[in-house]
């Protein structure tokens, strides 16, 4: 698995937000693009994480792309169970309410990403939620027209609680 990670990573970092009535985050780096038309978007997830079992009921999740200063709530999502916490009372993610799904998403995010689940895949240990993207909120702060802007940091993994910046910055979580 080391040699998989070194061989992939860094990946950006994604916060998916899933549940209704008691909305769940969980951070996660495997998301992907899978279509422009129909407009698809892939989250795979672990078949034991608590957000699997609550996008299974709900059928909706956003996806929601995290400034570098959140990084401290990005790590407690990832590291915290929504089973035995509810997150959003010991970080300071905030959920505001979605375009088109009853999914909240994530106020200071420069993106939101809201998704219906089309069809769930098994892949082994976990399951890639392929999502229908009816709504996409993008900041003008990091995106210019349909591009990143350059010059934006975006957040990536390196793996454990070391994450870096499209700029080059070295940071930890978590201490």
């Amino acid at each position: 698995m080391m040699d998989l990670i070194r061989a992939l990573y860094p990946l950006r970092t994604y916060l998916v937000i899933s549940g209704v009535e008691k909305p769940n985050v969980m951070t996660a780096d495997w998301v992907v693009p899978l279509s422009f038309e129909p407009p698809l978007l892939g989250v795979s997830i672990s078949k034991k994480r608590h957000t699997y079992s609550v996008i299974k009921r709900v059928w909706e999740f956003v996806i929601s792309v995290p400034k570098v200063e959140m990084l401290e709530d990005v790590w407690t999502a990832g590291t915290k169970s929504g089973r035995n916490v509810n997150k959003f009372e010991v970080t300071s993610l905030r959920t505001k309410p979605s375009m088109k799904v009853s999914v909240p998403s994530l106020e200071g995010c420069v993106a939101n990403i809201e998704c219906v689940v089309e069809r769930e895949v098994e892949t082994g240990d976990h399951v890639l939620f392929v999502g229908r993207i009816l709504h996409v909120d993008a900041s003008s702060e990091a995106f210019s027209g349909e591009l990143p802007r350059n010059d934006f940091p975006f957040l990536l993994h390196l793996g454990k609680d070391v994450f870096t910046t499209t700029s080059g910055e070295i940071l930890r979580a978590g201490g």
